[in-house]
């Protein structure tokens, strides 16, 4: 059995570890608003660059002849573009990541379809070393110091290795904000860009109203496709990013309530022990003075 020195020691080890983890919730809950407020700041122009696109497309813009959405016959390469962390301590964050990457990679396989990963995140690139899997190419994630140019040149890079063929299919596996409280790993194709008539009408209403445009629809067009995979990119890091911290604050919360019961059940057993021992001096001392008698 434990004795009381014992005890009080686990129970100031655990205080201390208390301490820390609620501290980084502290600083994941900052760094969460912080991500929140930029993806709040970002949503609205996402959503109005799709808009605007979808309707150079009504406009009569020919799709088929961007090289952007022109879909492959025999799409064999595939590249994923996997965004996990840095660090650990957010629970099940990078975990689910990379098994749903997986999945997607094995589904792929069985359909005889070559798969590589571009990986983002410490985390990850730790899982493929370990596991001795080959990465396309492997970088650490910016989290929040992403800016609109690390965007643009992750999504420039992409767009390359697109259209120079090399890869058929690009897409992107993150984790997806639902809501406030609510996020999923999900995967999105980035190339080729695939807009359909019937869901143009229904995301963007805006878009079956009559534009005019200046200079002409194929100009704007030309730009706004570059535009749109790097505001596409910039949004799921920043999702990935609010997701990470969102798991990490989960993870420490908990981990802060199981030390409070923690120490609540070490304390219950010092003060156990602490009156044992009482109760045994106070035994002794009255059996020795009976003994006098």
């Amino acid at each position: 059995m434990a004795t009381q020195r014992d005890i009080k020691k686990r129970i100031k080890s655990v205080s201390n570890t208390r301490k820390i983890t609620s501290t980084m919730e502290m600083v994941s809950t900052a760094k969460m608003k912080k991500m929140q407020g930029r993806l709040e700041m970002t949503k609205p122009y996402e959503l109005k660059v799709n808009e605007i696109l979808a309707n150079l497309v009504n406009s009569g813009v020919t799709v088929s002849e961007d090289p952007h959405f022109r879909e492959s016959d025999d799409p064999a390469r595939v590249l994923v573009l996997q965004i996990t962390g840095n660090r650990g301590l957010c629970g099940s964050y990078n975990t689910n990541v990379i098994e749903n990457t997986m999945n997607f990679k094995n589904k792929l396989a069985e359909e005889q379809r070559d798969t590589q990963v571009y990986v983002v995140g410490k985390k990850a690139i730790a899982f493929y070393n370990f596991m001795k899997m080959p990465m396309f190419k492997s970088m650490i994630n910016p989290e929040d110091k992403l800016n609109f140019e690390d965007a643009a040149i992750i999504g420039n890079e992409l767009r390359s290795l697109f259209l120079s063929g090399e890869f058929h299919e690009i897409w992107i596996s993150y984790t997806k904000v639902k809501s406030s409280s609510s996020q999923k790993p999900t995967m999105t194709r980035l190339l080729p860009i695939l807009l359909e008539e019937e869901e143009i009408k229904d995301m963007y209403p805006g878009a079956q109203l009559e534009f005019y445009f200046e200079p002409n629809p194929t100009r704007i067009f030309a730009y706004l496709i570059q535009l749109y995979l790097k505001v596409k990119l910039y949004t799921c890091f920043l999702e990935s990013s609010f997701s990470e911290q969102f798991a990490r604050r989960v993870a420490m919360k908990n981990a802060s309530d199981a030390s409070s019961e923690m120490i609540r059940d070490l304390t219950i057993t010092y003060n156990r022990a602490r009156q044992a021992k009482i109760t045994k001096e106070i035994s002794e001392i009255v059996g020795g003075a009976a003994a006098l008698k």
